[in-house]
């Protein structure tokens, strides 16, 4: 696996699409006994290496990992993925707050693209708490929303993952659309 250009492509497209800011997100790609993963504090746009986490240890070689390593390396032990991408679909992240529901069965895009939805509470960003929890919740999800914060998919690939992404945020769109032709207007009360 290790194809450090799909993951610094899917980087860049999700910084076109706007589902990350330039400093924000992080992708990683199953590599050997460890994973290459996006630095911290790089512009995404602009990564041209990635570091190297080993599994077992969490040491790490080449540049400073994102500071959501430990996420990554929970979902690797938990599931059989061979990518993780992780971005701040705002979309998603207000889908949630609202309380919308996010079933990928209600549409053919979502339904096809990814199995289950999973949520864990607002938690500090690079936590081992926030780690522990995506890791938990991938046992049963291969997308997870992070409340208050984004969203984190695996797949068989950085593109998989990010096909998850994309898909998550075009539900959201729909479910908060929803929501909007549900309530009453004040002008009809």
């Amino acid at each position: 696996m290790c194809d450090a250009g799909a993951l610094i492509e899917v980087m860049k497209s999700l910084y076109q699409k706007g589902l990350i800011t330039v400093l924000s997100g992080n992708a990683s790609v199953r590599c050997g006994k460890g994973f290459l993963i996006t630095p911290s504090g790089v512009p995404k746009n602009k990564i041209s290496e990635l570091a190297f986490v080993d599994l077992n240890t969490l040491g790490w070689s080449g540049p400073k990992p994102s500071i959501e390593y430990r996420m990554h390396a929970e979902i690797y032990k938990n599931t059989d993925a061979g990518a993780v991408v992780h971005a701040h679909n705002p979309k998603a992240v207000l889908a949630a707050r609202l309380g919308a529901e996010l079933d990928p069965e209600q549409y053919v895009e979502t339904k096809y693209a990814m199995k289950r939805i999973a949520f864990v509470p607002e938690l500090e960003a690079g936590s081992s708490e926030l780690a522990e929890a995506v890791g938990e919740a991938s046992r049963r999800a291969d997308v997870v929303i992070l409340k208050g914060h984004g969203a984190v998919a695996w797949g068989r690939d950085p593109y998989d993952a990010l096909n998850k992404l994309e898909a998550l945020e075009y539900l959201a769109e729909l479910s908060i659309l929803e929501l909007s032709f549900n309530r009453p207007s004040r002008e009809r009360t």
